[in-house]
């Protein structure tokens, strides 16, 4: 058998251009399989900071308003400074959160959000 005849029959390295090209992809999937996964997990912070804002500032109702009319309607003010409290008082740990508190005289509305910047999306940007 020829030396040509020989190199051509050896079947050795065959799997190394697929390797070389799937392992990047891999990668790849990988990052972005963990930064969605970070996001999911701020999503669901941020969720829970939320409910337990809103839900301590649901706790001030007007008192006054109670006893003359048994209609149970919020105080504002006191409901609006307790989400606010809470919603800082847990919001500090995420780095780069943000959050708005809106009261009206039967709910109180709290918004968070957290602004990514990922590296493999080409918008700029993107809130959860």
């Amino acid at each position: 058998m020829s030396a040509g005849r020989r190199a051509l029959a050896d079947q050795r390295g065959q799997l190394l251009p697929l390797y070389a090209v799937l392992l990047p992809v891999a990668m790849l999937v990988v990052a972005i399989l963990v930064d969605l996964g970070f996001i999911l997990m701020y999503r669901l912070e941020l969720q829970q900071v939320a409910a337990g804002a809103a839900a301590a500032g649901a706790e001030y109702y007007d008192e006054g308003r109670y006893r003359a009319s048994l209609e149970v309607v919020l105080d504002r003010g006191a409901a609006e400074a307790a989400a606010l409290a809470q919603a800082e008082a847990n919001l500090g740990r995420i780095a780069g959160a943000g959050y708005g508190v809106r009261t009206t005289e039967r709910e109180v509305t709290v918004d968070t959000w957290r602004t990514f910047r990922p590296w493999w999306w080409q918008i700029s940007e993107f809130t959860v």
